[in-house]
Parts: structure tokens; sequence; C-alpha cells
């Protein structure tokens, strides 16, 4: 991304405060054998160019380490250096929960400004201050839904939602009474629309669907809301916040409910977590949303300041009255997830989903013109996509790693019916030569 350096007016007035006249004033007790000339020209590398290629000076004393083409929910993406930098500032990194809030403005606004870049990005009315990831938003959603219908006891879940998070949500529910249905998805992993017709009823609270899927496919989720608004049903849509930059936004789409996980903008995987789940709403359900709510104000002088708007949790009111005993919000997290967004800002969000998109594109299309291999969607995509080699998958796994790549995950492991594709996660930090290396490894097992 672009950086903005210090230029002659800043250097001068800085010079001045502290009472010399140039640079080379200010290093003169460094002898002249050891000074090297400034460049006068950028070197042409980005930041992220430049951890890369500092990396790999590096790894040239370490074990090697593999190109990773895992998702599935946890992707590798460009960490921008500002983050760990504000983050790992005392008074955020240790800070817990602002419980005196008066007294935690930073903090308050932190989370504030977080609520506001999520409803930016899903189009919705508001937000709260985060979750712990996005399976308990999910299930946090559900909860809603069946709070705003309080005579409705089915829901539906597409069967294409991450399996960890569908595991979250039977465990939220399985002693509530609730029906769960499951909305299949065709041979070539978009969602049977004719099922849902007849799966949707008069006592069905709410449907979640997952945009992209999980099997990286991006579908046309307004058809589904329209068919769900019909029978009074609210939609909510799981999806991989970087995607607005590209697709439609959940609001556009005519979702009631928008959910997910943060982790693609400013969080490593770090071994799976911690991560920060986000939802947000349609302001005619706002009194539903668990956890708490920042709101900005103004003190008896006129001065912006911030409060918790809204905190139905069972730590202020009767246990019986809470919408959840979500007990924080994931501060520190979504403090990262959001200095992530506001680095990149409103064009280079959009700059960095297209960057995405076009290079998984880009790798899928490479495939599609080896023999024998399959795919399993010609559906629109965005990060991932699955295909299947001739043969056995364990062996193409095998053969990949002896390169030092990870391929992908192993589909067979969550849907049987999906015995020998891998799914393929690509980001921005996979090169053209990266790419293009992963071909030719791919020719190898067709041999």
């Amino acid at each position: 991304m672009d950086f903005v350096s210090n230029q002659e007016p800043q250097l001068r007035e800085m010079l001045n405060a502290i009472g010399i006249g140039s640079v080379d004033e200010l290093f003169s007790t460094i002898p002249d054998k050891l000074n090297q000339p400034r460049p006068t020209i950028d070197d042409g590398l980005s930041e992220y160019e430049g951890i890369c290629h500092m990396e790999a000076i590096a790894g040239k004393n370490v074990f090697h380490t593999f190109d990773n083409y895992l998702g599935a929910g946890a992707y590798e993406h460009h960490i921008p250096a500002i983050v760990g930098a504000i983050c790992s500032k005392s008074e955020f990194l240790t800070s817990y929960t602002p419980y005196q809030s008066e007294a935690s403005q930073g903090m308050l606004q932190s989370i504030f400004e977080f609520q506001s870049a999520i409803c930016a990005l899903t189009g919705m009315d508001v937000s709260n201050g985060s979750l712990y990831d996005g399976a308990s938003a999910c299930s946090e959603a559900l909860l809603m839904a069946l709070r705003h219908h309080k005579e409705r006891r089915k829901i539906v879940i597409a069967e294409s939602l991450h399996p960890h998070y569908r595991g979250v949500v039977e465990q939220y529910l399985c002693s509530q009474g609730v029906e769960i249905a499951t909305l299949p998805f065709a041979d070539n992993g978009a969602l049977d629309e004719n099922f849902l017709l007849r799966t949707l009823d008069e006592n069905t609270a709410a449907i979640l669907v997952q945009y992209p899927n999980f099997l990286g496919i991006v579908e046309d989720l307004q058809s589904v809301a329209e068919s769900a608004h019909k029978k009074g049903v609210l939609v909510i849509v799981c999806a991989n916040p970087l995607v607005y930059g590209l697709y439609a936004s959940a609001g556009e789409l005519g979702a009631d409910i928008a959910i997910g996980d943060g982790q693609p903008f400013g969080i490593p995987l770090q071994f799976g977590g911690p991560y920060v789940g986000y939802i947000a709403c349609k302001k005619e359900l706002v009194r539903q949303l668990p956890g708490r709510i920042v709101g900005e104000t103004v003190d008896t002088k006129g001065r912006r300041g911030f409060v918790l708007t809204l905190q139905a949790r069972e730590q202020h009111i009767r246990r019986e009255k809470a919408t959840s005993n979500i007990c924080t919000n994931q501060a520190l997290a979504a403090l990262a997830s959001l200095i992530s967004m506001i680095w990149y800002g409103k064009k280079g969000v959009q700059k960095l989903a297209l960057t995405n998109y076009q290079r998984a594109s880009y790798l899928k299309n490479l495939l599609e013109n080896l023999p024998g291999i399959e795919f399993l969607s010609s559906e629109p995509i965005f990060n991932e996509f699955a295909i299947k080699f001739p043969g056995s998958v364990q062996e193409v796994i095998h053969h990949f790693r002896k390169k030092k790549i990870e391929p992908g995950l192993d589909l067979v492991r969550y849907f049987p019916k999906l015995r020998g594709y891998i799914l393929v996660a690509v980001t921005e930090t996979k090169s053209k030569e990266q790419l293009n290396r992963y071909l030719e490894v791919a020719k190898e097992c067709l041999i």
C-alpha cells in the first residue's frame, strides 16, 4: 500500500524544533567512513514485498516453509505493519473491557469505529462490538431470529455452511427444542433453491447461508432472500468480510442479519485463533443484538464522547431478560481488524478483494487447461475453488508436500459425497511465480 513520507516542510519543522540546521548535522557524530549515501529513488518494493524479501533471506538459516493453499475459514493474508505497532501499545494491549465506560473513552472509540466499519462493509444499520468468532456469530444470529419470532421453532441452515460453524450452532440449539433443517447443495456446489421453497414454512424463523459458501462459490442470494421474506423468514448471511469489497453487500442481498469472522482483516492464522466475530443487523432487530453496542454522544460541554448505548447482558440485567451470555467483546482482535480495514481504506479494500479474486481465478484458469482435472463448479468464486485430480487424493497431496506445497484441503473429511476433491485457497500473498509453480507440480501429478 502507499506510504506517505515526511516532506520538506515537515522535516524543516522538526529540525527547527530541535535546533539544528539539517539532517546531516543531526548525524554529524557518525564518522564519514561509516556513512552511506542516501538513496534518491524508491527501491520499488511495497511493504509486503520487502517483508517477503527479508524472510527469504532469513529463511536460508531455518527449515524451509511450505507454500500454503489451505483456507476453509482461516486465510493467509498480509498483515500491515501498522497493525502490530498500534495493537502492541500498552493502553490497548493490556486493556480488558470498558466496565467503567466513562473512563475508557479510547477503548470505547475503537469499538465504535469497528462497529462503523462493519456497518459500512455489510450495508447494515447497526453492529455490536464484536463476538468471539464466526461460529459463535452464527449461533447468536440464530438466537436473535428465534427471539424475534417467538412462536417459530424451526431454522434452515445451508449444507454449504462451514461444518465447524454448523457444529457450534447445533451445540447452542440442541437443548432448546428447535428443529434444524438442512438446505442441501446441488452437484455443482450451489444451493438447491427448489428444495428451499419446499422447506420454508410458517414455522421457520430464519435461514442461514454462507457467502461465499464453504466451497468458495459466490451465489446470487437475492432470490433466496425474496423467497424467505415472503414467508416472513429472516435471512442471515455469514460472509468473509473481504468479499464485500468486490461483490454485493449483505444489505444489497436482502439480508436481515450479517455475520462472519473478521480474521481476513489484520489477524494472523496463529494456530486457529483468537479471531473476532462480527454481527450486524437492520435497526428493527437492534434490541436482539447480543453483547455491547457503543454509541457516540456529547457531554454537558458539547464535547464528543462515547458510551455503552446497549448492554443487554446477564451482568447488567436479569438473566432471563439477557440476549446472550456473551460477557465481553474481542476488543484487541477487533482493533487489529479495524486498523487493517482503515489502512486499506475504501478503495484499498476493493483493490485487495479484486487481487484475491484475480489470483484465485488465474490459478483456476491454468488448471482448467490440464487434462484429467475436474472442477466442482463453474459458478463465480472468491478465494477458493474445489478441484479433483485423477487418482488418490492422498497421493496427490503427498506429491505436493514433497515439493514444499500444501495444496489444499481434502473435502471428504467434511463431505463424503465430495470424495476426491481438494479445496484450494489463493490470496494476495501468492505471487505469479508461486501460482505457476503450483501448476507445474499439478502437471507432474498427471503423468
